[in-house]
C-alpha cells in the first residue's frame, strides 16, 4: 500500500493512494449483501464433511486485487475577495473531486443444473478447461438412458463443439434409475471469473458567494459517475443459461443489459452504486450563518 499527499498550496491539494492485496477464503459469500448487483450462493458445492471446506479455498468475494484513488481540490483564485457584484458573481469557485480505478468483483460460475443429486442446482458447479478457449463452453447431449452423446455450443446455433476447446464444461442433469446417468461434481472452483473492474469519476462543483462577514450562501453541483461509465454486477451465469448470457468472460460479458431475460440474468447493473451505476447529478443549496 502507498500514498502520496500534496499539501494545499498554489490553491491546489492532491491525494492519490494504491493498494495491492489478495484474500484468499473458503466460504465468505455468506456475508455478503444481497442487494449490492452481485449474487454468489453462500453454501458450498461439496458438503463439509466431504472435504468442502478445503476444495472451496479460493479468491475471496471481497477480494480487490487492485486499487488507485485520487481524491483532489482546487479553489479557483479569481475574485477571491468577492468585492462588488462582478466579484460576488465570479469569485468563490472551487473544483474538486475523487477518481477511483478497482479490480472486478470474483464471482463463481454454476452448472445450472443439479448435476450430484443431492438436491438444487445453486450450488454445483460445471468443469473448468484451464486449456481451454476463453468464453467458450460446452454442454452435453444426453440420450433417453442418460449417456453423454456428445457436446454442443449453444454460442454457435447449438453446433457440436469438442469439449476439451471450451473454457466451461456443464455436467448433465442426474436422474436416478437411468443407467447412464451418473452423480458428478465439477472442477470448477470458486470466484474463477471476475466482473468488469471499477472506473469512476465523482466531480463536484461548489460556488460559495459571502453576503456578508458572517453569512455566505453556498451552492453546490455534484456528478456522481460524471462520464457514465457503466458499472457492472452478476447476478447468474451457468453454460445452461440461454446465449449470451451465460458465456462467461466472452465478448457479451460487458454487453446490454439483459435483465429480464428467461434464463438467469449475466450482466445487471451494480446497486452498490448510485442509481445502479449510471451517472447522478445532485444540487445543494446552504445557507452558512
Amino acid at each position: 500500500q502507498a500514498e502520496v499527499r500534496r499539501r494545499f498550496a498554489n490553491n491546489f491539494t492532491l491525494t492519490a493512494s494504491y493498494t495491492f492485496s489478495k484474500l484468499i477464503s473458503n466460504m465468505d459469500e455468506v456475508f455478503a449483501a444481497t442487494g449490492n448487483g452481485i449474487s454468489n450462493s453462500s453454501l458450498s458445492q461439496t458438503p463439509y464433511i466431504l472435504g468442502g471446506e478445503r476444495l472451496d479455498r479460493a479468491i475471496s468475494f471481497f477480494d480487490r486485487t487492485h486499487r488507485a484513488s485520487f481524491t483532489y481540490v482546487y479553489e479557483v483564485p479569481l475574485f477571491r475577495e468577492q468585492r462588488g457584484f462582478v466579484g460576488r458573481l465570479l469569485g468563490g469557485f472551487q473544483l474538486s473531486g475523487v477518481t477511483i480505478f478497482e479490480s472486478g468483483v470474483p464471482f463463481t460460475v454454476s452448472n445450472g443444473v443439479d448435476a450430484d443429486g443431492i438436491g438444487g442446482s445453486g450450488t454445483d458447479r460445471p468443469n473448468i478447461n484451464p486449456a481451454g478457449q476463453a468464453g467458450v463452453r460446452a454442454v452435453p447431449v444426453v440420450n433417453a438412458q442418460g449417456f453423454i452423446t456428445g457436446y454442443i455450443n449453444p454460442d454457435a446455433g447449438n453446433a457440436p463443439i469438442d469439449p476439451s476447446t471450451a473454457r466451461y464444461i456443464a455436467n448433465p442433469t442426474f436422474v436416478a434409475g437411468l443407467p447412464g446417468s451418473v452423480q458428478r461434481v465439477g472442477t470448477a472452483p470458486r470466484n474463477s471469473e471476475r466482473t468488469p473492474g471499477i472506473e469512476n469519476f465523482d466531480f463536484n462543483i461548489l460556488k460559495r458567494t459571502r453576503i456578508s462577514e458572517s453569512t455566505a450562501l453556498e451552492f453546490r453541483t455534484e456528478f456522481f459517475n460524471v462520464f457514465n461509465h457503466p458499472q457492472y454486477g452478476i447476478a447468474s451465469v451457468s453454460p445452461f443459461a440461454i446465449a449470451p448470457n451465460g458465456n462467461p468472460g466472452g465478448a457479451n460479458f460487458i454487453g446490454t443489459n439483459t435483465t429480464g431475460s428467461a434464463a438467469g440474468v449475466y450482466l445487471q447493473p451494480n446497486t452498490r452504486l448510485s442509481d445502479g451505476g449510471g451517472r447522478v447529478i445532485r444540487y445543494q443549496l446552504k445557507l452558512i450563518f
